[in-house]
């Protein structure tokens, strides 16, 4: 059993006081002492608000169609992920160098589910521009970029869900360099950006488990410059660069890996699910569709536009904060420039459909974000500039307002819950 390590992660003891006394948390229970109902749940989404000493983090139960409950944040939020396992929220805090977990009191004990309140724990993951997080199966990890400038370095903590409820991580690493970079997890090593020569990462090294630390196995031969965004499924993990992609397969406790050449535009953006064998490219910045295949080392311009143009008659462009896979892989699922969302058939690779949902696409820091049921066939669209959360069932494309009039615009969205069968290993990219 791996022993959980504190070590870069912050425990508030203040705050179970504070959540004790009814203070400004919402007033929820400790933890161990809530009411347990075993029924039904649809997920809850948490989703925040962004301003500044007065930010706060919310959960909108989905069975209830109500908001159960929002506590106030240290820092603003950039951005909001789910755990490996559903239950979960991270937080980021990039500009703050933090990031806050929130329990969303949906989870699995033994052979049966748990729906409790939601809190907003003591646990914090501390580190310098925390950025990029990817989870795959069981384990996730938050990218640290660190600060090239002030001579901080990048680093990596990698976590599951039974770690994050001990309190822990199940071991973190400190990187030699300052980078934009990515660790990818898989199945006890994690794949993560290198970036010797300097502040772009431009290539993979091997990091394998040992208990509650690292050992550091080396840099893979292919170089992948400019590397960006990353994915695994089965024994590939695949690597978006500026000049193609790199992939590497896993035989054992060996990897080999293979450089692409194209497509000559670049990825920088890769999802991938284990019930495809393909993966998924974004070029930047682009942003058109490619699918890569591990194994015929091919790659593949794929329409997701279906001639889509925009008010100049160019291209649609993608928003690269509003695209992803569905749970179950079925769906790819892309927001456009103009408000128009459109969704591929990943067995056929072709245009479903596409449907307008929203009249402004704002950008930067409030540019509308998706999230997807575990339950599957529903996306979940944040709407910045009207201020409410959207729903988009991907089969039929009828959608509904979920969550309206909130008096701010939302800054990021994550579906927790837990699948009707427990099983919960999909593949995740931001």
């Amino acid at each position: 059993m791996k022993r959980l390590l504190t070590r870069n992660v912050t425990i508030l003891f203040a705050a179970l006081a504070l959540a004790a006394c009814n203070n400004d948390t919402g007033g929820t229970a400790l933890p161990g002492d809530h009411d347990h109902d075993h029924g039904d749940a649809a997920g809850r989404l948490v989703f925040s608000h962004a301003a500044g000493s007065n930010s706060r983090v919310y959960v909108y139960d989905l069975h209830e169609e109500a908001m159960l409950d929002d506590f106030a944040l240290s820092h603003p939020a950039n951005a909001v992920y789910p755990s490996p396992g559903g239950r979960y929220a991270l937080v980021m805090h990039r500009d703050n160098d933090q990031v806050s977990i929130l329990d969303s009191g949906l989870w699995w004990h033994g052979d049966h589910p748990h729906v409790d309140p939601p809190v907003l724990l003591p646990l914090t993951l501390d580190g310098v521009r925390p950025t990029h997080y990817r989870y795959n199966g069981d384990h996730g990890a938050v990218f640290h970029d660190g600060d090239h400038d002030a001579g901080l370095m990048a680093s990596f903590d990698l976590f599951t869900d039974a770690s994050l409820s001990q309190g822990g991580v199940v071991a973190s690493r400190t990187l030699t360099s300052a980078h934009h970079g990515i660790a990818e997890p898989l199945s006890g090593w994690v794949l993560a950006s290198d970036a010797e020569s300097g502040e772009s990462a431009s290539g993979i090294r091997l990091f394998e488990v040992h208990g509650d630390h690292f050992h550091n196995e080396g840099l893979l031969p292919e170089a992948c410059p400019g590397l960006h965004g990353g994915a695994t499924h089965s024994v590939y993990s695949v690597f978006g660069c500026s000049d193609g992609v790199l992939i590497v397969e896993r035989l054992g406790n060996d990897f080999e890996a293979t450089r692409l050449d194209e497509p000559a535009e670049g990825i920088s953006i890769v999802y991938g699910h284990e019930d495809l064998p393909l993966f998924v490219g974004f070029s930047w910045p682009a942003l058109n569709l490619y699918t890569i295949d591990p194994v015929g080392e091919t790659v593949e311009l794929v329409d997701w536009r279906d001639g889509a143009v925009n008010g100049d008659d160019d291209p649609v462009a993608a928003v690269y904060t509003a695209m992803g896979l569905d749970a179950h892989g079925e769906h790819l699922v892309v927001l456009d420039e103009t408000g128009h969302v459109h969704v591929v058939d990943t067995a056929t690779w072709t245009h479903q459909g596409s449907v307008k949902l929203l009249d402004q696409v704002p950008a930067g820091a409030l540019a509308p974000v998706l999230t997807f049921s575990r339950l599957g066939g529903v996306a979940y669209l944040t709407d910045p500039a009207d201020q409410r959360i959207l729903a988009l069932d991907l089969e039929t494309l009828s959608h509904d307002v979920v969550v309206d009039e909130l008096g701010f615009a939302p800054v990021g969205l994550a579906w927790t819950g837990f699948e009707d069968d427990h099983d919960h290993h999909h593949d995740h990219d931001h």
